[in-house]
This record gives C-alpha cells, sequence and structure tokens, in this order.
C-alpha cells in the first residue's frame, strides 16, 4: 500500500481486502492527506480483536519517519507504539537514489521536489512488472527517467492547466513526463477540487499519445502479460 489518507482502511474493507494482509506500507511523505490513517492502522495493529500476522508489517518512508512517529507517540503516547512483532519502521535516504530488494519485488526511490522528504517509488516483481507512483511532484525529468518504459504509471494532477501551485503537476505537465517515460498506462491522481469542473486530458493529451485514465476509488488496474488492463 502506498500512502494512506483518510478513510483508506474503510475502503480496504469495500475492496475486499483485510488490512492485516498488507505486507508493506509505503509513505512518499508525510503531509496530512498522505498519512492520516498511519495513526488509526498503528492503533489496530495493537487493538482490533483477530488482528493476527505471521510477519510483521513493514512502515517504510524517507529519513524523517522515526521523528514522526516519535511526535505522534507524544500526542497519542503508548497506545500507537508500535509492537516489534507486528510492525517494524524502515527509513529510506531522501538525498540519493535507493534499491531495495524485498523478495519478491525490487523497490527502487527517487527524492522528489515537494518536500525534504518526498520519495518517488518503483516496484517491479520478478515476472518484469512495473509500478511507478510519484507521490506529490514538481515537474521532474528525473522522475521521467526514474519511471522510463513502467507499465504503470501513477502521477499526481493536483491542479488544472493555468492554476500551477509550485510542488504539485499540472496536466501539460503529467503529459510532458509520460511522454518521455513511455508507460502503458498512465493514471492521474490526487486531484484538487477545482480539477472536478476542469477539462483535465485535453492539455494532457497534446503532450502525450498514450493511454490515460483518471482514477477513481476502489478502480482496479490488473497488470497482466505486460500491459496494465482496466477493471470496475
Amino acid at each position: 500500500m502506498v500512502d494512506s489518507a483518510s478513510g483508506t482502511l474503510r475502503q480496504l474493507l469495500r475492496a475486499g481486502i483485510k488490512y492485516d494482509e498488507i505486507d508493506l506500507i509505503l509513505y512518499t511523505h508525510f503531509h496530512p492527506d498522505h498519512i492520516g490513517e498511519l495513526v488509526p492502522y498503528i492503533f489496530a495493529t495493537k487493538y482490533a480483536p483477530g488482528f493476527s500476522r505471521k510477519r510483521p508489517v513493514k512502515i517504510m518512508a524517507s529519513i524523517g519517519l522515526l521523528e514522526l512517529m516519535d511526535g505522534l507517540k507524544k500526542a497519542f503516547g503508548h497506545w500507537i507504539e508500535p509492537e516489534q512483532d507486528k510492525v517494524i519502521l524502515e527509513e529510506i535516504p531522501n538525498h540519493m537514489k535507493a534499491s531495495i530488494q524485498m523478495p519478491p519485488v525490487t523497490l527502487s526511490t527517487l527524492p522528489l521536489e515537494h518536500t525534504p522528504n518526498s520519495l518517488a517509488y518503483r516496484i517491479e516483481d520478478e515476472e518484469g512488472n512495473s509500478v511507478v507512483v510519484s507521490g506529490d511532484t514538481d515537474f521532474s525529468l528525473e522522475l521521467a527517467e526514474f519511471a522510463k518504459g513502467v507499465n504503470l504509471l501513477i502521477l499526481e494532477c493536483a491542479r488544472p492547466e493555468g492554476k500551477k501551485v509550485q510542488g504539485h503537476l499540472t496536466p501539460s505537465e503529467a503529459g510532458k513526463i509520460a511522454q518521455i517515460a513511455g508507460p502503458d498506462l498512465l493514471l492521474l491522481t490526487h486531484f484538487y477540487p477545482d480539477c472536478d469542473e476542469s477539462d483535465l486530458l485535453s492539455p494532457l493529451r497534446r503532450e502525450f499519445k498514450g493511454q490515460v485514465f483518471l482514477a477513481e476509488d476502489l478502480m482496479r488496474i490488473p497488470l497482466c502479460n505486460s500491459s496494465p488492463l482496466l477493471k470496475g
């Protein structure tokens, strides 16, 4: 799982996924709209009836994760002290690219311009199926190179065309990144409210000619034969 905004645990249940089935949680950065259910999740691992795992859940993020948890524990006390047989916290360097072998997948990371703790993730399995998740980011040629040849590229697109804010992408900027990266499928997400009333696809398609979708809750995109197919 990548990031956990408010409502994530409920949506997991709606998707038919039990929260104790998750092996790995990655955080792209520490803004509230990305870590909103970190505290409820850790609380659930300690006190929810029936929570049981053969090995701990690993929660990974950039340098700063442990400091964040220390601050949260000052607010919530022992109620969210992770139990080592259930949760392991691990920090990832945020000053350089990293590649971590986590069979059956390889996890690669790229620091991005949003916060000092921002990371993009590339996850690739043993069969070569791959996903890149940008998290929040400004325009980045490094991100485009990082995502080259990926099956599924998930980019934020927080603002409509003409309403650029620093640290976030517009549709045309997302399109430029995707055109360089050449994914099988581009998925846009992280829409601010004014995106609902705006045409996001037209300015994007002037830059990117490939397949693109706008993310919706509970959308499923399986990776099959190196080509993402959209369902639901």
